[in-house]
C-alpha cells in the first residue's frame, strides 16, 4: 500500500512539473508573440482608433454687465450625423444669451442648463455660447451631457457607451417592446415625446390609465389626485417626467419645490382658479426645451401693458396636503413663496383707488382745459374783430381828412357889394381921406366894402 501511494504520489509530481514547464513554455511563446505583434505595427505604423471626446471652456471669468463666450469642440472618428451637447452653468454669474456652430443648429437654455445641436456631417463639431455676466467672480461650466449618432448609432461620448435604440426602463411585462408608433405621444418645441415606463417615486404608484385612447403606465400619488408620466424624446436624448392632466390632456414638467414647511409640485393652473389683477399669462421657460405655464405682472401705462423688470413669475402649484394655489416663483434664485392674495388684493385696491382719484382730477382738468380754449377762442374772436374794426374806422378817417385837405373854398365876385348895417368903422385916416362918420351924414353916398385879402393880391 505504501509504495502504491508513494508511486501516486511520484506521478502528480511529474504531472506538476511537466504542467509548470507547459505554462513556462505559453507564456515564452505569448511573450515572442507580443513582441512580434508590436514589432509589426511599428514597421507597418498601424493607427490606433481613438474614441469620441469632447473638449471646451470649464472656467469663465465673469465681469458684471459684460458678456463671455465658451467654445466647445466635439470629435469622433467618423462623420456625425447629429451632435447634441448639454451645459450647466451658475445662473446667479452667467445669464444665457445666445449660441452658434454647425448646419441645422439649435439652441436654447436658461435657468442654469444649455442645450446645443447641430447636424456636422464630418468627424467635428464645434458650438460657441455667449453669456452675460451678473457678478464679478470666477464661475464652472460643465458638460452634462454630449451625444453623437454614428451610422445611425447614438453613443454617448462621456461615458463612451452606445446607447440602445430601445428604452431599457421600458421592458413590457409581456416580455416585448411597443413601437412608438403604439404609444401616447406629445409634441414639445417641434419635437415628438413618447410615454414610457416611469420610474419608481417615493409616495407614488406605478397604475395603467388610458391616453390619447392609449394604455400607458402613469404614476399616481398615494392621496394626491396628481399623476406623473414619463417622456422619452424620439432621438432619446430627453427622458424627463410630466406632470399629466387628465382633464385637459396637457403636460407640465414635473417640478418640486420647497416653500416653508410645504412640498410644491407645480401644477397647471384649474379653469376656474381666481387670477390676480395685473398678471398676464406666459410662458416661463424652464430648462433647454420645456416651459411651465405661469403669469407675470404688468405695470399699465395707459392702455398699455408693461411686464415689470423682475424675473419673478405666479405659477400654480399643490401642497403635500393637496391645497392648490398661487406661488410667487424667482426665476434668479430658483425659490417659491406662498402668494399671499389678501394683502396683494388690498394694495389693489388702494392702487385702483389712487388711479380713480387722478382719473378723476385728469377729467377735471381736461375739462377746464376746454373751457379755457373755448374762452380763450372767443376772446380772440371778440379782439380779431374789434381790431379790424379799429382799423376800417382809422381808415375812413384819413381818407375823409384827406378829401378835406384837398377841398378848396369857392371864389367870390368882384361886383358883389354888401353894405354895413349900422356898423361903426374907425380907423387912422391920412391926409385928405374922410371920416365914416361924415360918410353916414350924407345918405347919398354908398359905402364900398373892400376885401383886404384881394387889396394885399393886387398889390403883389
Amino acid at each position: 500500500m505504501k509504495s502504491c501511494r508513494r508511486g501516486y504520489v511520484l506521478k502528480l509530481h511529474d504531472q506538476h512539473k511537466e504542467r509548470e514547464n507547459f505554462m513556462r513554455n505559453r507564456k515564452h511563446l505569448f511573450g515572442k508573440t507580443g513582441a512580434f505583434i508590436a514589432a509589426m505595427f511599428m514597421c507597418f505604423g498601424m493607427t490606433a482608433m481613438a474614441a469620441p471626446s469632447v473638449q471646451g471652456d470649464d472656467q469663465l471669468s465673469a465681469v458684471k454687465d459684460q458678456v463671455v463666450s465658451a467654445e466647445y469642440t466635439i470629435t469622433s472618428d467618423e462623420p456625425m450625423e447629429n451632435a447634441m451637447l448639454q451645459l450647466s452653468y451658475d445662473k446667479d454669474v452667467l445669464t444665457y444669451m445666445s449660441g452658434s456652430g454647425g448646419n441645422n443648429f439649435s439652441g436654447s437654455g436658461g435657468n442654469g442648463m444649455v442645450q446645443l445641436t447641430s447636424k456636422p456631417g464630418d468627424d467635428t463639431a464645434s458650438f460657441a455660447v455667449k453669456f452675460k455676466c451678473k457678478a464679478d467672480e470666477e464661475t464652472s461650466l460643465e458638460v452634462i451631457s454630449c451625444i453623437i449618432t454614428v451610422d445611425g448609432k447614438e453613443l454617448d461620448v462621456l461615458t463612451g457607451e452606445t446607447m440602445s435604440e430601445e428604452d431599457p426602463d421600458a421592458e413590457g411585462e409581456e416580455g416585448e417592446e411597443e413601437e412608438d408608433e403604439e404609444r401616447a405621444s406629445f409634441v414639445i418645441d417641434g419635437r415628438t415625446f413618447y410615454v414610457r415606463r416611469p420610474d419608481s417615486m417615493d409616495d407614488f404608484d406605478t397604475i395603467k390609465m388610458m391616453i390619447q385612447g392609449i394604455e400607458s403606465r402613469v404614476l399616481k400619488h398615494n392621496e394626491l389626485d396628481l399623476y406623473l408620466i414619463k417622456l422619452r424624446s424620439d432621438n432619446g436624448s430627453y427622458r424627463d417626467h410630466f406632470v399629466y392632466h387628465p382633464d385637459t390632456g396637457n403636460i407640465v414638467p414635473f417640478v418640486e419645490r420647497e416653500s416653508g414647511t410645504d412640498d410644491i409640485i407645480f401644477i397647471e393652473p384649474d379653469a376656474n382658479a381666481y387670477i390676480p389683477t395685473r398678471y398676464v399669462y406666459v410662458d416661463m421657460p424652464w430648462g433647454a426645451k420645456y416651459s411651465i405655464p405661469a403669469y407675470k405682472h404688468v405695470i399699465v401705462d395707459g392702455i398699455d401693458e408693461i411686464f415689470d423688470d423682475s424675473n419673478v413669475y405666479l405659477v400654480y402649484g399643490i401642497n403635500q396636503d393637496g391645497e392648490k394655489g398661487w406661488y410667487s416663483y424667482d426665476y434668479d434664485t430658483d425659490s417659491v413663496q406662498k402668494f399671499d392674495d389678501v394683502a396683494y388684493q388690498g394694495e389693489q385696491d388702494y392702487i385702483a383707488e389712487l388711479e380713480r382719484t387722478v382719473q378723476g382730477l385728469n377729467s377735471e382738468m381736461s375739462h377746464q382745459l376746454e373751457r379755457y380754449n373755448t374762452d380763450m377762442g372767443r376772446r380772440l374772436t371778440i379782439i380779431m374783430i374789434m381790431t379790424f374794426l379799429l382799423i376800417v374806422l382809422v381808415n375812413v378817417t384819413v381818407i375823409q381828412y384827406l378829401r378835406m385837405r384837398k377841398m378848396q373854398m369857392p371864389e367870390q365876385d368882384e361886383d358883389e357889394e354888401e353894405y354895413f348895417t349900422g356898423t361903426t368903422v374907425k380907423t387912422n385916416l391920412e391926409e385928405n381921406e374922410t371920416d365914416v362918420d361924415d360918410l353916414e351924414e350924407e345918405e347919398d353916398i354908398e359905402l364900398e366894402i373892400i376885401d383886404l385879402d384881394d387889396l394885399e393880391e393886387e398889390e403883389e
